[in-house]
């Protein structure tokens, strides 16, 4: 069975909610805006192969490749999906690498709202289910 992506975001809320008490506050929003990312990249990635012919390479360049192919997508909604795509992995590479965050609180909530908007507009992308017209799980 595959891994659900979406799962990541209920982590990254989870983070958010629980980061005076988990861990170090900055290091859970940090965690939080990373997971976020991969939440949906993971159900792009997965949408964008099974569903809409895109091949993958094996390595780093496939979150690009990801992107670019939303961004240059046929409809607005594809486009509107890759370049928050890009801002989320834009904040993803500075919440994984820089040595400061500026605003690590507001920049994890909005990184999980930009998720859940994202993973919402996916869900009208996909195909429906053979046993769903809804088109699958709810983001």
């Amino acid at each position: 069975m595959s891994f659900a992506w979406r799962d990541y975001l209920e982590l990254a809320e989870a983070l958010v909610q629980a980061r005076t008490t988990l861990a170090p506050e900055e290091a859970c929003c940090r965690a939080a805006v990373s997971r976020a990312y991969y939440a949906v990249y993971g159900v792009a990635r997965t949408q964008a192969r099974d569903h809409e012919g895109l091949h993958l390479t094996a390595t780093g360049e496939a979150h690009q490749q990801v992107s670019l192919h939303y961004r240059t997508g046929p409809s607005p909604r594809h486009r509107e999906i890759g370049e928050r795509l890009r801002q989320l992995r834009r904040a993803r590479n500075r919440a994984d690498y820089a040595d400061q965050l500026a605003r690590p609180v507001a920049t994890a909530q909005w990184a999980v709202r930009q998720a859940r908007q994202v993973l919402v507009q996916l869900q009208a992308l996909a195909p429906p289910g053979p046993d769903d017209a809804s088109g699958g799980r709810e983001a």
